[in-house]
């Protein structure tokens, strides 16, 4: 594949840019992770055929998965993530994300319901991992339950998110809070108002409010 005609790749979020802020020595490979299920977002949305959607996707699978970067992967985004120190630890959780967004991408309305935890363990537990290889035994549901709020907050359809947050809802009335306590500092950050919305029947909102610069602002500061 010619460099022109690689995937290009997508920036990092105001809020993403404050989590980052919490990760120290990791913020590049946490950069980097970020990065992909952002590309992957993309994809979703600005991809009306599946098909074609699973096709791009695929791309990303198949550089991750490869024993060695074949000219055909090469951009910068994939050197990067698999030039980290992490990727060994973590390459199984980045395919996971993509996986996850796969699942969303080919869901029929009909089958939204029981396709969401599929989703969400795809793309949630999967980057809580990616970012957090060590400590998968402590992440639980609280990935699947910021990939549910996440989503929640970005559907331009409210019965789907009203479907979406329920399930949020109820992974979040169970969060065990010793095991939020062991995250580190990056993933409280991403999970503790995804858990405060969704007990309140709320997704994410679009864009950084105050309230939520605020939230994430707090926990970078005290941890919780």
């Amino acid at each position: 594949m010619d460099r022109k005609a690689q995937p290009e790749t997508r920036g990092i979020s105001p809020v993403q840019q404050l989590v980052l802020a919490s990760a120290g020595e990791r913020r590049d490979h946490a950069k980097h992770v970020f990065m992909l299920d952002n590309e992957c977002a993309h994809i979703a949305r600005q991809t009306h055929e599946p098909m074609m959607a699973q096709i791009r996707l695929a791309w990303w699978r198949d550089g991750l998965r490869a024993e060695n970067l074949l000219p055909e992967h090469r951009n910068e985004l994939m050197e990067n993530l698999r030039g980290n120190a992490l990727f060994g630890q973590s390459r199984e959780a980045l395919i996971a994300i993509i996986d996850g967004w796969e699942e969303l991408i080919v869901a029929d309305g009909e089958d939204w319901q029981a396709m969401l935890p599929r989703y969400a363990e795809g793309r949630g537990q999967g980057l809580f991992a990616a970012l957090w290889p060590e400590g998968q035994g402590d992440i639980d549901d609280t990935g699947q339950i910021w990939a549910l709020w996440d989503l929640a907050g970005n559907i331009g359809d409210d019965a789907l998110a009203a479907i979406t947050v329920s399930q949020a809802q109820s992974l979040a009335q169970s969060a065990s809070r010793s095991k939020l306590s062991a995250l580190p500092r990056m993933l409280r950050q991403l999970v503790i108002p995804a858990i405060t919305d969704a007990l309140n029947g709320k997704g994410a909102p679009r864009r950084l409010t105050a309230t939520l610069y605020l939230r994430l602002l707090r926990i970078q500061l005290l941890g919780r």
